[in-house]
């Protein structure tokens, strides 16, 4: 699980998608005798060294560990003894033993694939990725066809961030291996991360196809389509992990992540507290259910949870001053602002907040920020949306307003976004089918002049979730003519990210400096990056 940064692309909420590294591999039995004793000494050398594997292939682990023992005890120098003794101290956590019992193995046998795949597997585990690496690629050397080297030398490239080289490993793994499940998981997973998204999903869905009883592909392709923006797809896959395995604690919390963007908040926190309840020091989970509290005490109350859980998280520690200075404290903020984590961007968006003339009401989900400008604004307007995409916020905002005005590429953003490539947050130029809506595809540059030539209604509200600095002022600079005094604008993507003072912040702060305007902040969110205010001067 990353330590999350809360971009985008995870809509808010933490998710994960699982990499699965190959079991440790166990060498084969040397013959088909068959043991009837227990008693080692009683047997033959390589006797007990078959009896050991097969202890230890049908599941007996007590017993393979009293032969193995037996074996070293008595100085017996075989390699598949090191090696698959390694794979029993991998499992009791005694990493380092296991490392030396691998080398030993490879000591003996040194063209011993296996063992170096293994060893690779123990390295990364200890940390030691470049070590891994090497030691992955002599498996690869010594047996170019070794599927599962492939596949774990992948893994290890993930780790290293070497993304490419990873993609082309797990390849060589399926090319070696068409019909290799978790070759198609954790290929689907790099493609995630290089967000090659609807790459991913095709890649998981035949892993699925593989091996259907597969919780970690269901959950996998959960998280995948949820950064495709298709909610329902993800809600039902997330859905199926959670039958296959009900105790799947990352797919629980996750489910009720996607339920909270749905707007379903009361089954997101039954499945987020279920989480909780199956893994008490879950901290990702107890920060999601921040994401659901209703007030600003039940917000305090579980950012403590994550605190309680992790004193270092400091997303949390950072939030938590903002909690308090809401509240009237302002001594923790003070304290943060002199600390390591002053350039924090939570820290730079509450220093933000704490310089407007009058603290916004706060919020921690975006349903709860809608109702609230819902409740303010003029329902017999019509509202406008800068960034459509699968049209999940429209679709609420419609059930008030009836009339709505929609403005999107439908093709995904149309030039990069910090760490986010073009074309991310497609929609395959699938536009929603929403009564009420009137959808108008393209780029805002050449489609605003065109729409806004005619006189439009004034605005209930606008929400801007174009995320881009140039897109947000077009939209403001065309869509003027429709705001007055009681047009609330909602920003999505206002505060938090890494480089937010570059994005909506630096577009509305121009836009309001080229026409002798200032603003009112009305509500925020921490959580969910969003801010809603009025403009004064129009």
């Amino acid at each position: 699980m990353d330590n999350f940064s809360q971009e985008k692309a995870r809509k808010k909420k933490v998710t994960e998608v699982k990499t699965l590294p190959v079991p440790f591999a166990l060498g084969e039995i040397k013959t088909n005798i068959t043991i009837n004793t227990n008693t080692p000494s009683k047997l033959s050398k390589e006797q007990i060294i078959n009896q050991a594997i097969q202890f230890h292939q049908k599941g007996n682990i007590l017993e393979a560990t009293k032969y193995y023992q037996f074996c070293i005890k008595k100085g017996f120098n075989d390699h598949l003894v090191f090696a698959n003794y390694a794979g029993i101290l991998k499992d009791l956590g005694k990493l380092k033993e296991a490392e030396l019992s691998l080398l030993k193995a490879i000591e003996i046998k040194p063209d011993y694939a296996v063992a170096h795949s293994n060893l690779g597997t123990i390295l990364k585990d200890l940390g030691k990725l470049e070590e891994a690496e090497l030691s992955t690629r002599k498996a690869i050397k010594i047996k170019p066809d070794y599927a599962d080297a492939h596949v774990n030398l992948g893994v290890i490239l993930i780790d290293l961030d070497k993304l490419e080289e990873a993609e082309l490993s797990t390849r060589k793994a399926i090319e070696i291996k068409p019909d290799y499940a978790e070759a198609h998981l954790n290929l689907g997973n790099i493609l995630k991360d290089l967000g090659k998204l609807k790459e991913a999903e095709l890649s998981t869905r035949k892993a699925i196809k593989i091996k259907p009883d597969s919780a970690e592909g269901y959950y996998n392709l959960g998280n995948i389509l949820k950064g495709l923006g298709k909610l329902k797809d993800a809600e039902f896959s997330c859905r199926k992990a959670i039958e296959l395995n009900p105790d799947f604690t990352e797919a629980l919390s996750n489910l009720g992540s996607i339920l909270l963007d749905l707007g379903n908040l009361k089954e997101a926190e039954i499945f987020t507290r279920k989480a909780i309840e199956i893994k008490p020091d879950f901290v990702f989970a107890a920060w999601n259910l921040y994401g659901l509290a209703n007030s600003i005490e039940e917000a305090e109350e579980r950012i403590n949870q994550c605190l309680k859980i992790d004193e270092n998280y400091v997303d949390a520690k950072v939030t938590l001053s903002a909690l308090k200075l809401h509240q009237g404290d302002q001594s923790l903020f003070a304290n943060i602002i002199k600390s390591t984590h002053k350039d924090h961007p939570i820290t730079r968006a509450i220093k933000w907040v704490s310089t407007l003339p009058k603290l916004p009401e706060l919020f921690f989900n975006k349903e709860a920020l809608f109702d609230y400008v819902i409740n303010k604004s003029k329902k017999d307007r019509p509202f406008y949306e800068f960034g459509v995409w699968r049209g999940e916020s429209f679709k609420y905002l419609i059930n008030t307003f009836k009339k709505g005005y929609g403005f999107d590429t439908f093709e995904g953003l149309p030039e990069d976004w910090h760490n986010e490539k073009q074309g991310t947050y497609s929609a395959e130029g699938s536009i929603p089918k929403i009564d009420g809506a009137t959808f108008i595809a393209g780029k805002f540059e050449e489609t605003l002049p065109t729409f806004y030539s005619k006189p439009r209604p004034m605005a209930s509200l606008i929400n801007f979730d174009a995320d881009l600095y140039s897109s947000t002022l077009c939209a403001l600079n065309y869509s003027k003519s429709v705001i007055d005094k009681d047009s609330i604008l909602i920003f999505d993507e206002f505060i938090i990210n890494k480089n937010w003072e570059q994005d909506e912040y630096k577009a509305l702060n121009e836009f309001c400096s080229n026409n002798n305007l200032t603003y009112e902040v009305l509500a925020v969110s921490y959580f969910t990056k969003q801010v809603a205010m009025k403009l004064i001067g129009v």
